[in-house]
């Protein structure tokens, strides 16, 4: 199976491999339904492959007539993961088997996410190209990875495909934050909180704190205040091997937030280091993916192009 350890992302690059074992995630909310999540088992099982579904998501369904696992035992029992819900559960998902090296595939059950590309309706069609035509583009995703240290010593760390967002609690004023990178001072941050943004979270809460769309494939990181106290305090876009340091000066505890599914308390004189993640997501698109054409459906851009009067 797929051993980070063995198998390189330039392996999977170019050379397709068998896919026996298919994991399924499903959206793990007391409003779900499970008729989304079974008519992707039914494709799958319809294509000749094994379905084991993930721990909680079985649980969470009573799905006990397959076998179940836990995330981080999938990427040694699977050799792709399909997450079904909507881009919340394909980040979920992706910060915790990314360190396995182990595909997803994402089918939304709602509206086409920004990570979640694969609709429903046209899931089974698709699936059968990807699992069985082994027809599909491979796209790696970087994510952060954050600690939080206390006295020298790491008290907590995690990892995130969107972002990492270090932000004031409901008790006190602005957080004051010093922002070293890569050794050097930045600056003094008077903010609500300072987002830490991948490429692929530009379009999450960084957009809406005013930072720029990165294209997925561009190797940068995003910092980005929001409602800080200078308005000449704007985003930045850092190379990204950077090394963040980010220091609580203020007397009130922060706290920071891992692609909002995690989170930890960071007291006075703790640092927040960020760094890149020494693994990267594997997305597997359908042939028909086009990253720009999502850009305009959940924006809002203009459909057609532009003719002259």
């Amino acid at each position: 199976m797929n051993d980070f350890l063995t198998t390189t992302t330039a392996d999977l690059r170019a050379h397709p491999y068998d896919i026996r074992t298919v994991a399924l995630a499903g959206r793990l909310q007391a409003d779900t339904s499970v008729e989304p999540l079974l008519q992707v088992i039914q494709t799958v099982l319809g294509l000749g492959k094994a379905v084991i579904i993930e721990e909680k998501t079985a649980q969470h369904f009573k799905l006990s007539q397959f076998p179940s696992v836990n995330l981080r035992d999938i990427g040694s029992c699977a050799d792709v993961i399909i997450a079904v819900g909507g881009d919340g559960t394909m980040l979920g998902v992706a910060r915790r088997v990314a360190p396995y090296q182990i595909p997803l595939i994402g089918v939304n059950q709602g509206h086409l996410g920004f990570i979640t590309d694969i609709s429903l309706a046209d899931a089974p069609s698709v699936l059968r190209e990807i699992l069985l035509e082994r027809s599909y583009d491979v796209e790696m995703r970087d994510l952060l990875y954050a600690e939080i240290i206390r006295n020298g010593e790491v008290v907590y760390h995690g990892t995130a495909l969107n972002d990492v967002v270090v932000g004031r609690t409901g008790i006190g004023g602005m957080l004051e934050l010093n922002v070293d990178v890569s050794g050097q001072f930045m600056y003094a941050q008077r903010a609500d909180s300072l987002i830490i943004a991948t490429p692929t979270g530009s379009t999450a809460y960084s957009l809406a704190a005013n930072g720029p769309i990165l294209h997925p494939q561009l190797a940068g990181i995003t910092l980005a205040p929001v409602a800080p106290q200078s308005l000449s305090n704007r985003p930045i876009v850092l190379p990204n091997d950077s090394v963040i340091d980010i220091e609580i000066v203020s007397s009130h505890a922060a706290v920071v937030h891992f692609d909002v599914h995690a989170y930890a308390e960071a007291c006075r004189g703790d640092v927040v280091r960020i760094s890149p993640a020494p693994y990267k997501s594997i997305f597997w698109h359908p042939k028909s993916y086009n990253y720009y054409a999502t850009l305009r459906q959940k924006l809002n851009w203009q459909l057609n192009p532009a003719r002259p009067i």
